[in-house]
């Protein structure tokens, strides 16, 4: 058992879509138990906005808790059209130096969740690496690419997501990296995104050096908009 009372993972969605989804949400406890449910985003404000209270509320983490979001925490530095740890896992989804606007792919998931990770810092106080601590074992609030972990964890190319082959094979690599699911079945490939986020909390609390995290440290500028950000990933990369 770890001292955290759990490892919350989500796999963010668009809330500036004509019908968001929910966000699909896995828990891991100190022996590696997986609980799925789901988080439902307030409701957009005029002018694309989202209420940071309200988003502190939808996505309340309890005292202790790890989370781990599937979703950019801050904006690239300016002058630069994507983030550094961004380019260096490959990740699909760019986030610019300036929040974007809903529309373009990617563009409503980008600002939703740089706005979220603003609200949990700011309203819920949940301290997040570099600005707040500089070790992974006392920050509450990290960012992961699924993609490049997926990567990371299988020996050999992994079927796609939405497969069941692919779907099978992602879940069997959690249960052997010491998850145990409860759910009957499989999981969709949102749940195992979600998963893996919430493993990669665990790691950072009961095996934190096989965990990194890549890209440039997270700032702040005088407005208070947060900039870069580093992403969890394995330390060693097959």
């Amino acid at each position: 058992m770890t001292d955290a009372l759990r490892f919350v993972g989500w796999d963010l969605t668009d809330p500036f879509a004509r019908a968001p989804r929910p966000v699909d949400e896995a828990v891991v406890d100190g022996d590696g138990r997986v609980r799925f449910s789901q988080r439902v985003w307030p409701a957009p404000r005029p002018g694309h906005g989202l209420d940071p209270e309200a988003l502190a509320e939808a996505f309340a983490l309890q005292p202790g808790d790890v989370g781990v979001v599937d979703g950019p925490q801050a904006l690239a530095n300016p002058g630069e059209r994507v983030r550094d740890a961004e380019r260096k896992l490959r990740a699909p989804g760019r986030t610019p130096d300036a929040l974007p606007l809903p529309g373009a792919p990617f563009a409503g998931f980008v600002r939703g969740s740089v706005l979220l990770f603003a609200a949990l810092r700011a309203h819920a106080r949940v301290p997040m690496l570099d600005l707040d601590t500089p070790a992974l074992s006392h920050a509450r609030l990290f960012e992961a690419f699924p993609g490049a972990t997926w990567r990371a964890l299988a020996v050999e190319k992994l079927g796609a997501k939405a497969s069941p082959e692919g779907r099978a094979r992602r879940q069997a690599l959690l249960e052997s990296a010491g998850l145990r699911f409860s759910d009957a079945g499989t999981c969709t490939h949102d749940q195992l995104d979600a998963a893996l986020c919430a493993w990669l909390a665990w790691r950072t609390r009961t095996r934190p050096r096989e965990v990194t995290a890549v890209g440039l440290p997270l700032t702040q500028d005088a407005d208070g908009t947060l900039r870069e950000g580093r992403i969890l990933d394995l330390a060693t990369r097959r």
